[in-house]
């Protein structure tokens, strides 16, 4: 396959997302604003009295009318079987420990380019992936492609700049604070700002153990403390902070900020709604973006 295909089919392949992605909103809330205020875009007050900003509706369980309208999966199952048969290629002779599914794969991919192409600052993202294959998306190649299909992942470039502009913020105002990505995948921050923050991440099992795999290849002075979780589970039982604090060194009494990522899109309004509350109850900043 010639370089420029295989490297449009990869970039391609990000964009190819549902349409609910793309119609990015960028919120965060936090109970506290710090020394200086808040950063631009960013919200201060208590635990919210209705919906997060940005997002319609009336109490958990949906509006008026009936449950809301699932807002996945809108895939293309011909599409999305070519892609993984495409990122499977990508892995032969794997040396990152990934063996992911690709849907988790493409935005680290996606990441990869735009940070070669200086949309965003995260060079980790080429360094977690196959020594190989990661060529196709080196700076060098990535500044090739065309400039209209970059600006199709421009939401994600977009996301991306706001969440770390949350994190500087945060990390300006405290000194050795906590920081949990709920719906970490293969996010990169942990290694972005390693040192500057003690991380935790929570995610399915099975994305915590590709997760640990990356992490113990290609950056394995990294700490990392992990909850594996089904974020619906959160409906009923412990809080996230608690079931944090139950299984790794989670202390709630420090200066926390939630990192969410494009993750709250796939859940029920009751478990957004526990997520949501729990954070702001602990007194902890919220960002996120859908």
């Amino acid at each position: 396959m010639p370089r420029m295909s295989a490297l449009t089919l990869i970039v391609a392949a990000a964009a190819l997302q549902p349409p609910l992605t793309a119609r990015l909103r960028c919120n965060a809330l936090r109970a506290e604003p710090g020394p200086g205020g808040p950063p631009p875009g960013v919200a201060t007050g208590g635990p919210p009295r209705g919906p997060p900003p940005g997002v319609k509706g009336g109490p958990p369980g949906g509006p008026p009318g009936g449950p809301p309208k699932k807002q996945r999966d809108e895939s293309n199952p011909v599409i999305d079987a070519a892609i993984d048969a495409l990122f499977s290629l990508l892995y032969l002779g794997d040396d990152s420990g990934a063996a992911d599914s690709s849907k988790n794969l493409r935005v680290l991919w996606t990441r990869a380019v735009l940070s070669g192409r200086g949309i965003i600052d995260d060079p980790q993202a080429f360094e977690w992936l196959p020594t190989n294959t990661r060529w196709l998306v080196s700076p060098e190649n990535a500044k090739r492609l065309p400039e209209s299909l970059i600006e199709k992942l421009e939401w994600i470039g977009s996301r991306t700049r706001f969440l770390d502009q949350a994190v500087d913020a945060f990390l300006d105002d405290y000194d050795s604070p906590q920081i949990v990505v709920v719906g970490a995948g293969y996010d990169t921050r942990c290694a972005r700002y390693g040192g500057r923050a003690k991380f935790f991440e929570v995610d399915l099992p099975s994305a915590v153990e590709a997760k640990k795999r990356i992490l113990a290849k290609r950056s394995p002075s990294l700490t990392v403390e992990h909850l594996p979780l089904n974020l619906e589970d959160l409906k009923a039982g412990p809080s996230l902070p608690e079931r944090l604090a139950s299984s790794t060194s989670f202390d709630a009494s420090k200066p926390t900020l939630y990192v969410f990522e494009a993750v709250l899109f796939y859940l029920s309004p009751p478990a957004c709604s526990a997520l949501l509350d729990a954070a702001l109850n602990q007194g902890a900043r919220v960002a996120l973006t859908d």
